[in-house]
């Protein structure tokens, strides 16, 4: 199937054509028909399988292109709003947006906290139509009244359970209130993606989407056809140096870390860097430019290797990345098909190695039984690795000290018995004895 079988127009096609996309993905083959229709969606689909485009393609075909600029209070009035739940999700789509849209007269503006409104504001004003934003950011925009909402005719929600995980529903749900459910005869066109269906993202469904078609791309393999997923068993203590060997000594020139925290993230940096290998880290610690400053450096090969925590590393998206290393597996085991995702992206082979130590053994199980995969083990000289295990011997003598101990145990209780017995008897004779009588 090409994409001139999914209806849409020729300039789209040729913008398609002209970033070189040859071929829908299966989330746009069945997602893009049913959006151009102006269908309710509620969708997921393995992270790198061109989810963006799904919904942004028709979105744009969709919308009513301005033929004049705005003015007075009408600047504030946008068409349509993509909420996500991260700075960096919110720019790579933002980004797309703007490489489909050259043909077109939308114009998409990126909206996140970190940075001052009044630059936001000025964009809104200068003629978006199309606003894609963190749920805090918008909120100070409504509050600020600096946007408004009352014209929204296309409302998309993209990683809804993320956003539900971080604790944004009461954010999402006063949002939605702004927004009309229909403007004259038509109803709001509502979208929503989440890689996993739990019954408070349904709840959140039934309320915000009319009568949605539910799409599952895959849903008997989550983890990402193209990456070759390895374990490392590792001691937990020799982790950094660990990684240091296998980046320098493999040559790896972009490699993605996850850590679990900003500290940890922090410290493999300073390792690497002592180590000459050119590291920077992404974390919620960072400003808004450090991290884009970052991920720049990152993409353009500036710095080998790119350190980020899960929360920072939503909408990381580059299309060559070979090696993604879980440094610990991540908190929530869903956030591993995340994390992995970031590499085998758009049919591009990619290589995800997680570093296991003892106490990470029975979650690494936990993960294979999600993603139905038992995972392949790799070692490194200088770093072998022996599982905790009980030695047969060991097993026999503690059986011999175990039965040691309970014989002398039960002499010990039948000594205590006895003599238990002997002062019981005693005491009922003296009870016996005259001498021992009193009278009142």
């Amino acid at each position: 199937m090409s994409f001139q079988s999914l209806m849409l127009s020729q300039k789209l096609q040729d913008t398609i054509k002209q970033l070189g996309y040859i071929e829908p993905t299966q989330i746009q083959k069945e997602s893009i028909p049913l959006l151009l229709e102006g269908k309710d969606i509620l969708a997921t689909s393995q992270t790198g399988t061109g989810k963006t485009a799904s919904f942004v393609l028709p979105m744009l075909e969709n919308l009513e292109e301005r033929d004049e600029p705005q003015k007075g209070d009408e600047r504030y009035k946008i068409d349509a709003l993509i909420l996500a739940p991260t700075r960096e999700l919110v720019l790579q789509i933002h980004e797309k947006i703007e490489a489909y849209a050259t043909e077109f007269s939308h114009k998409s503006v990126a909206l996140y906290g970190g940075i001052k409104l009044g630059s936001q504001v000025k964009e809104i004003r200068t003629g978006a139509n199309i606003a894609v934003s963190t749920t805090a950011r918008v909120r100070e925009h409504i509050k600020n009244r600096s946007i408004n909402l009352s014209n929204v005719k296309i409302v998309i929600l993209d990683e809804a359970d993320k956003m539900l995980d971080m604790g944004f529903i009461d954010d999402i749900r006063a949002i939605i209130a702004q927004i009309p459910k229909k403007i004259g005869e038509k109803k709001r066109h509502s979208i929503m993606f989440s890689a996993t269906f739990p019954p408070k993202i349904m709840k959140l469904a039934n309320s915000f989407l009319d009568n949605p078609i539910t799409i599952e791309i895959d849903k008997e393999n989550l983890s990402t056809k193209q990456v070759k997923q390895l374990i490392h068993l590792v001691k937990e203590e020799d982790k950094i140096s660990l990684l240091t060997t296998l980046i320098r000594n493999s040559r790896w020139h972009q490699v993605l870390i996850f850590s679990n925290t900003k500290i940890q993230a922090n410290i493999i940096v300073q390792k690497l860097n002592d180590a000459s290998i050119k590291a920077q880290a992404i974390h919620g610690d960072k400003s808004q430019g450090q991290r884009v400053e970052a991920l720049n450096a990152f993409k353009e090969q500036k710095i080998s290797v790119l350190v980020a925590t899960d929360v920072a590393a939503r909408g990381i998206d580059i299309i060559n990345l070979p090696h993604v290393i879980n440094f610990e597996l991540p908190l929530k085991n869903e956030d591993y098909i995340h994390r992995i995702g970031r590499t085998g992206r758009a049919k591009q082979n990619g290589q995800a190695l997680s570093l296991i130590c003892e106490k990470e053994k029975e979650q690494l199980k936990e993960i294979e039984i999600l993603i139905n995969q038992t995972l392949d083990s790799i070692s490194t000289e200088g770093f072998e690795y022996k599982p905790k295990i009980n030695n047969e011997k060991k097993q026999k003598k503690s059986t011999k000290e175990e039965k040691s101990t309970l014989k002398k145990a039960k002499e010990i209780a039948e000594r205590i018995s006895k003599k238990d017995n002997s002062d019981s008897n005693q005491k009922k004779n003296s009870k016996k004895s005259p001498r021992n009588r009193r009278y009142f």
